[in-house]
Order: structure tokens, then sequence, then C-alpha cells
């Protein structure tokens, strides 16, 4: 297995066009499924992760995860293949043309209020949906949002995303730093330890994305990955006179440092920016309406173990939704 397929090499049905990126878990390819003759975005893991089991099952993990959910905002998984013997793994994911946030940016500078607010809008409807899906997608960032020449937002690379409930009363052998996401635009409680992420810790991270495509730089920067991660978890944001007052009042119940003082999830900031575009200042949803209608009320639905009355109580709160 090589790291950079020709054009025209065949794999698992799929003929390899051109490069598209690059990314921590995998090479990313423009190919032609010979099948359906269609463009797809092809994903192949990258080979020095194979010397790590644990690599290749994240790998497969995502895939599985980005196959779960079927969102107009999310890039659509259409297939996966595993090849041991040959030390080949792939999926194949719907084909966006168009430029990450980030690249834009580097281009053209700050974004229009109009337009970050837009993007905004849309990867919180996706991450509204993921998080019904009891899904933490834990690495939202300017690279991970694809935006088109008509201006539809695709929130791309799951590769982070997990179950809620994995890892719950695990605990770590030693006292080490695990860093998981990108530390500019993690929330304070995700570096500490991110098996503790939650809904809120991926607001906290569209937050970032939000203030970054408004002022043209993360919410917090620092000479070192500690610095900054202690800097987001102990200083106020610091807001420059280009980003409006109504702006400001939504970006501080995004990025609060506290998650309890936080939007607690994706249809909570789609509702935010709903009450922005009507004139009205957004605000925290009530505590009483939020444990009603929180994502995790769906999961005891799911659970095998769950008592009658706790199947009732969510499907009650299904009803009045």
């Amino acid at each position: 297995m090589v790291e950079n397929l020709k054009s025209g090499t065949v794999v698992f049905g799929y003929v390899i066009e051109r490069l598209l990126g690059r990314g921590g878990m995998g090479t990313v390819y423009l190919a032609r499924q010979q099948s359906l003759n269609r463009a797809v975005a092809l994903k192949i893991l990258h080979p020095h992760q194979l010397r790590n089991p644990a690599a290749v099952e994240d790998f497969l993990r995502e895939a599985r995860a980005t196959a779960r959910l079927n969102h107009q905002h999310l890039a659509i998984c259409h297939d996966a293949q595993a090849d041991p013997e040959k030390q080949l793994y792939c999926y194949s994911m719907e084909y966006v043309s168009g430029q990450t946030v980030s690249a834009t940016m580097q281009g053209e500078g700050p974004m229009k209020r109009s337009m970050a607010l837009h993007i905004t809008y849309q990867i919180a409807s996706a991450l509204g949906y993921a998080h019904q899906h009891s899904l933490v997608h834990r690495d939202v960032k300017p690279d991970n949002i694809l935006v088109n020449k008509n201006g539809v937002a695709k929130l791309l690379d799951l590769g982070l995303v997990r179950d809620r409930l994995d890892g719950v009363g695990s605990t770590s052998a030693g006292k080490k730093l695990m860093i998981v996401g990108t530390p500019e635009f993690s929330a304070p409680e995700q570096s500490r330890n991110p098996r503790t992420a939650t809904p809120a810790s991926d607001v906290y991270s569209l937050g970032a994305t939000l203030y970054y495509m408004l002022a043209g730089r993360p919410p917090h920067t620092g000479e070192t990955v500690i610095d900054l991660i202690v800097r987001a978890a102990t200083e106020p944001v610091f807001f420059p006179e280009s980003i409006s007052q109504d702006c400001r009042v939504l970006l501080q119940l995004m990025l609060a440092r506290n998650p309890e003082e936080r939007l607690p999830h994706g249809a909570a900031v789609v509702a935010a920016l709903e009450a922005l575009a009507q004139g009205r200042e957004p605000k925290l949803p009530d505590k009483r309406a939020q444990t009603e209608t929180s994502p995790s009320e769906d999961m005891v639905d799911d659970e095998p173990n769950a008592s009658t009355s706790q199947r009732r109580r969510v499907r009650r709160v299904r009803r009045h939704r």
C-alpha cells in the first residue's frame, strides 16, 4: 500500500482521479464509482496507521458513524471496504465541490456577518441532528466545514465522533496529556478530558468557528498548546469592534467556559440564531424545557435495560416535541 495513489488506480471498484486532501487518519481522493458512474470522495486509511489496531478501529467507527446520519448539511457515507490481507481500508462519501471555511478566509479574510451566521445556522442544524442521534462530533472547526458555490455548508470529518455513552465509567491508567480535537476550537472541558465531551462541547467549537469567521482569528491564542488551553479555561473572550453587539451576545452563550452556562446542543443554537434573525436577544433555553428535550432523553428508549416508566417518559417527551 502506497501513500499516494496515481490517477487511474482502481481501489474496490473506485477509479482514483485526483488528491483532495490529507487528514490525521487518512487521505481523501476524488474518485469515480464504476458501478454507478458517480463522483465520490474516497477516504483511505494512512498506511502508517495500520501498525495501530486502535487506529484501524477508529477509522471503521468513523465510517459507521457517518453512515448512521442522513442530513442535508452532513456529507453522506456511501460504502465501506476493508481488505486486511492487502492492508487496505477505505470508505466513500458524497463528493461536495467547494472550499473549506479556512481556505476561503485565507484568500478573502473575515466573512460578512450574514454569511458567517448563515454557515453557522446550517452547521448548527447538522449538529442538532447528530446530537439527537446521541453522537458528539468533537472536532468542529473551519477546516471541517465545506461550502459550495451556492452557499450550502457541509460538516465533514466524523473521525473523532463518538457515541455519548462510549467510555462511561472508564478510567485512565496514567496521568498524560490526551488531546482530541483542535485546541484553538476545543471547549475547556474537552481539553481537560476528551471522554467527557458533550453536545455543549460541540457548541463551543462552533462558537469558536463563528468567532473565527467574524474576527479572522480564534477566540484564544497561545505560544504553546498548554498556554492556549489555559487561556481558554481561565480568560474571558475579547471581542474586536468588527463583531456586532448582537453577535457578541450569541457568542457569549456559545463560548461560556462553564458548559452549564452554554447553549446545550445544536438545536439550541438554531433557536438562538432564529431569535437573532427576528430581532430578539438569544437566551439559554429554560432549564425544564432543556431537560425534557435533551438529546440524552432519546438514549433511554434504546437501552435494553431501561425501565417501563423510563420508556413511557421518553415517549411522552417525544409526543410533545
